[in-house]
């Protein structure tokens, strides 16, 4: 049954801090908020806010009195409640301190938490999300995978397989909006199934989902559509004039329904929904074409077991429907819908993916850092708790029990995480926007408040709670009252040399841990901007031409545009650069000795390709426009493709690139059109005519670098001649950048907390320094009296943590290089991990631990003895 009531936890705390004279007023008000909040927002919301309804509606003069308290037996807690706030003016540094460190730890594990659970909960707001399965092409033979699917695939596996209760398609084209005399360029439209909106659950705001994608000319828009367009909402039966490029068609679509903006954390992105009955006036008969891998494909199944059936049963269905044999380099992987974020590095596709990667380790960083920081936190606890044996001892004389002893220690624990979670959400509200900034997601007040990231940190709270009260009180326990009026308590607290051991040994595993993983990320993201992409990258501009009008008029464009002042090349290519390579045909060569089908990426080129891009021959020549026959009859390889071949030479040798044989006439140099995640794949490199699917659509160009602003002008003014679209260009260099976008954050964000982490190892290890400082003071002083040099006392006490951070480097060094080594295996092209790295992890590590301990050390080696030993 679903919750439609406040939540009880904040009623109860009410109850015990609320007068009673206000406490019905209040709850009254509350709830009535609670029902208007539920009816404009939703349950969800109205229960998140809740609490910080209440705590905003407290007031000083609504508290209970003292009075009041000590009428609920509470004068025993109020007691300690003052006693904590005595201790923390009384050792207000030292207590500022522990907060603040506190506060920053907790504030890591929040800025975390909200980073994994947003990237876990993609597509789980679908009410469907685990029967819903995405289908992934497979081909067994070269191992490839991608999330584009056969068209026949929806017509003949619904029938073959009974357990697959829905199926519903998404295939994107660029299509050209006009409205009110204004050309809008549109990439986020998609062709969709009549199903779409009933398959997955988008919040629908007018028109009825089941239908409104069934008729031809149909079109579904987002909330910032209508509003782009129309500036309201209410727009049901508009209608909006849109061409779509690769059609080459303009159709007035109908608006039949309107949705919610697509939420952040879909894998499915987009802005305009058309439907899919419209696509056959202009493709034909596409659904049974099974060479065409165009739109995406979902199903759903009940049972995860039913999935299996299914697979056992898909060879025989490819026999079946796509021909002998065709099983060989056939299958279908149903991929479910949670996994498509963090599990599809391998499956070729435009989405947005995330990395598996990047949230284990932000994970383990998450609890390196709250390790840390809970360590500080409970040594500094404690260091202090053993500096009030006087205390404790009289309130055991006057009859205080252990349990009020422990009481003691975790109310004024409580109160001290209380100031630091106060703190850690109040900086968590300052930097969210700067934390969004950088991690490429939208984060508010929701998420920070959301009940996994309330649930993480009350668990941490719990997890520290207990240790930095359990562990002191355990201490105070422990002091027998004669010894601790004496002062001479030391016997309880000498024998915890091994304790402290281990924890500075932790200290220093952590620090150099993060120091070492920080150093290879800055690395390997500086190999990233220096890496060598086989050709000149600089000056270059990509124009993509996707009106099919244009692209017929593509050469005479180019020729205009070539005799612009600034512009040193320019070139008509079927992929821009970067590309994801978006047409494969099937690759046989002289001398192929075995029946495996092989897949090859087609480019279409000119002749002005390989000077514009600035990129080698390794073999033969390039295609020549004096020869005619290289118009039709020839093309070039890339290196990859070559080897492939087992070829020595080129003399005479042809290839079948998808049924057409051609001439081979040179071997690019291999050259890097995509991210270093993945290797570069075998090339052909062709001449085509323009109305073909492998067309070129993109005009590269070399600019100067010294006229390149008066170029572009120039180029605009020539393209608006041609079309009534607005100029569109990136720059090459820019657009490359932009693959490694989510390096880029990591790294920010990696440094950023490894950063804290540090800070956090600092923090404490200064604490326990100061601490053992303190407890050696006496004899170390003694030692000096007794004839023990400078240098000796500065061993004697420095030495001690020599030992403790060569071992922490033994643990450290190995596990970092082994998470670093995983982290680099999921690219392609990657730094190599070497001695000088860990050596210069340990450089900077040892650096840090000497100007932190060597502060005490030499203020312990240069004391006056007479300080530390005048009462004894």
């Amino acid at each position: 049954m679903k919750k439609t009531s406040p939540p009880i936890w904040v009623d109860r705390m009410l109850e015990i801090f609320c007068s009673e004279r206000f406490l019905e007023e209040v709850e009254g008000d509350l709830h009535e908020w609670f029902s208007r909040r539920v009816e404009k927002q939703g349950i969800r919301k109205a229960r998140l806010y809740y609490f910080f309804d209440a705590i905003s509606y407290l007031r000083l003069f609504r508290l209970k009195t003292l009075k009041e308290m000590q009428r609920n037996n509470n004068k025993l807690y109020l007691n300690y409640f003052i006693v904590a706030i005595r201790q923390f003016k009384k050792n207000f540094w030292h207590s500022l301190l522990n907060v603040l460190g506190l506060s920053i730890g907790l504030l890591s594990v929040i800025l975390i938490s909200i980073y994994i659970l947003d990237e876990l909960g993609y597509d789980k707001f679908h009410e469907d999300h685990d029967k819903i399965y995405r289908l992934v092409n497979h081909d067994p033979q070269n191992g490839s995978k991608g999330d584009a699917t056969p068209s026949p695939w929806k017509l003949y596996l619904e029938p073959a397989f009974p357990a697959i209760e829905a199926y519903t398609r998404f295939g994107q084209d660029i299509v050209l909006v006009k409205k009110d005399d204004q050309n809008f360029l549109e990439n986020d439209f998609y062709w969709t199934e009549s199903n779409f909106l009933t398959f997955f659950s988008f919040d629908v705001i007018s028109g009825e989902p089941a239908t409104m994608l069934e008729e031809p000319n149909s079109v579904v828009i987002t909330r910032d559509m209508a509003m782009k367009y129309f500036d309201r909402l209410d727009v049901l039966g508009e209608q909006l004039p849109i061409k779509v490029y690769d059609g080459n068609q303009d159709f007035l679509m109908k608006i039949t329904g309107v949705i919610e903006n697509v939420p952040d954390n879909s894998h499915l992105q987009f802005d305009l929904l058309g439907s899919m009955s419209t696509t056959r006036e202009m493709y034909g008969h596409f659904d049974r074409v099974w060479g065409l891998n165009w739109l995406k494909s979902y199903v759903k199944i009940a049972d995860e077991s039913q999935v299996e059936q299914i697979e056992k049963g898909l060879p025989e269905f490819f026999e079946t429907y796509r021909g002998d044999g065709s099983s060989e380099y056939s299958n279908i992987i149903f991929q479910p819908l949670d996994e498509v974020r963090l599990y599809s590095n391998d499956i070729n596709g435009k989405i947005a993916k995330g990395n598996l990667d990047y949230v284990i380790l932000f994970g383990c960083v998450a609890i390196l850092i709250l390790i840390a920081s809970t360590m500080n936190y409970v040594n500094l606890v404690t260091a202090k708790s053993g500096q009030r044996g006087k205390e404790i001892g009289m309130r055991k004389v006057l009859g205080a029990q252990p349990a009020q002893v422990v009481r003691q220690v975790y109310v004024e624990s409580f109160f001290q995480l209380f100031l630091a979670v106060v703190l850690a959400f109040t900086l968590g509200l300052l930097l969210m926007p700067i934390f969004s900034e950088v991690v490429g997601k939208e984060i508010g007040l929701e998420k920070m408040i959301s009940s996994e990231v309330l649930l993480v940190i009350f668990t941490a709270l719990t997890f520290i709670l207990i240790l930095s009260g359990a562990y002191p009180a355990l201490i105070l326990n422990r002091f027998k009252p004669i010894d601790a009026l004496r002062g001479t308590q030391s016997g309880v607290l000498g024998n915890q040399s091994l304790t402290r051991k281990i924890q500075v040994f932790f200290q220093f595993t952590i620090g150099v841990f993060l120091i070492a993983c920080t150093l290879v990320v800055i690395r390997q993201v500086q190999f990233f901007n220096s890496f060598d992409k086989g050709f000149n990258a600089e000056q270059l501009i990509n124009i993509p031409v996707d009106d099919r009008d244009m692209q017929r008029q593509l050469m005479t464009m180019k020729e205009q545009i070539s005799q612009v002042p600034g512009v040193q090349n320019i070139t008509a290519t079927g992929e821009a650069l970067p590309s994801a390579m978006n047409n494969t045909w099937s690759f046989e060569w002289d001398g192929k000795d075995s029946e495996e089908s092989v897949g090859i990426n087609i480019i279409a080129i000119d002749y002005d390709y390989l000077n514009t891009l600035e990129t080698d021959l390794v073999a033969g020549r390039n295609l020549d426009k004096e020869l005619l026959t290289d118009s039709a009859q020839s093309c070039l390889l890339n290196e990859s493709a070559f080897k492939i071949t087992g070829w020595t030479d080129l003399e005479g040798k042809k290839v079948d690139v998808g049924g057409n044989e051609r001439t081979v006439v040179g071997v690019i140099e291999d050259f890097h059109y995509n991210s270093l995640h993945e290797s570069v794949a075998p090339n052909v490199y062709l001449l085509a005519a323009p109305g073909t699917r492998v067309s070129p659509d993109n005009l590269i160009v070399r600019l100067d670098t010294k006229q390149a602003s008066s170029a572009i002008d120039e180029i605009d003014r020539i393209w608006s001649q041609f079309s009534a679209q607005p100029l569109a260009f990136t720059f090459v260099n820019d657009a490359f950048q932009g693959l490694y976008l989510a390096e880029q954050r990591f790294v920010k964000l990696i440094i950023g907390f490894a950063v804290i982490g540090i800070f956090l190892t600092i923090l404490g290890l200064l604490g326990l320094v100061s601490y053992m400082a303190e407890r050696k003071s006496k004899e170390l002083s003694i030692r000096k009296v007794l004839g023990a040099s400078q240098m000796e006392i500065l061993w004697k006490f420095g030495g001690q943590f020599g030992s403790l951070f060569l071992l922490s480097l033994l643990v450290a060094l190995p596990a970092s290089w082994w998470v670093m080594q995983q982290w680099l295996q999921t690219y392609a092209y990657s730094i190599e991990l070497n001695v000088l790295m860990l050596l210069a992890a340990s450089a900077v590590a040892m650096l840090i631990t000497v100007m932190t301990i060597g502060g005490q050390a030499f203020k312990v080696a240069f004391n006056n003895p007479v300080k530390f030993l005048k009462d004894e």
